[in-house]
């Protein structure tokens, strides 16, 4: 071989070296910077979590969710007086805020469901037949505090999940399962039977 060959195959080595190393460098720069927006993400969503907490837990909301269990849980909402009215209103367009917030995916459903999951069941329990009065459309209509309705089916849903996986019950394994759930995310409806 000539010296020049020598060189270009010496040079070309380093040249081939080098770019390993910066992908390397890159690769190792990628999985830093995908770790760090991991765990901005995590900081966001806990600041989330404790900015819709601290706004259910005000001292109003609290003042309303004991008037709802300790008086007004015995009487017909027909018969709640104005000032109860407004309170329990208070209340619902806070569950309903809180429920469109976390509608949003914005904020964990999780730890809600998990610290307000038997407060919030017997609130609806007790709220349902004023929230369908309001809801009516000579009231305000049926999308009136939507969210707290939504809050109030996911709770029923995820206590569902967590019995069936305690019994160990799983009746919708199949990939038609799937195929309608992921149809029913979409927004459909119609999913034939293809297995």
């Amino acid at each position: 071989m000539i010296t020049l060959q020598k060189l270009q195959i010496i040079a070309q080595t380093i040249g081939v070296a080098g770019l390993l190393i910066t992908l390397v460098i890159n690769y190792r720069q990628f999985r830093m910077m995908n770790e760090q927006v991991h765990e901005v993400r995590r900081s966001t969503a806990a600041q989330h979590v404790l900015t819709l907490l601290s706004f259910i837990e005000s001292d109003e909301i609290r003042a309303a969710l004991n008037l709802v269990f300790t008086r007004l849980h015995k009487k017909d909402f027909s018969h709640w007086t104005e000032a109860e009215q407004q309170a329990v209103s208070k209340l619902c367009s806070s569950f309903s805020t809180a429920g469109t917030i976390l509608q949003s995916g914005l904020v964990p459903l999780e730890p809600l469901i998990v610290g307000w999951e038997p407060s919030l069941r017997r609130c609806y329990q007790i709220l349902k037949p004023f929230v369908l009065e309001m809801q009516k459309p000579e009231n305000a209509g049926p999308e009136y505090w939507a969210g707290f309705d939504w809050l109030h089916d996911r709770i029923v849903q995820a206590d569902a999940e967590r019995k069936k996986v305690k019994t160990g019950m799983n009746f919708h394994a199949g990939p038609i399962h799937f195929k309608r759930r992921a149809a029913l995310d979409h927004g459909g409806v119609n999913v034939r039977n293809e297995q």
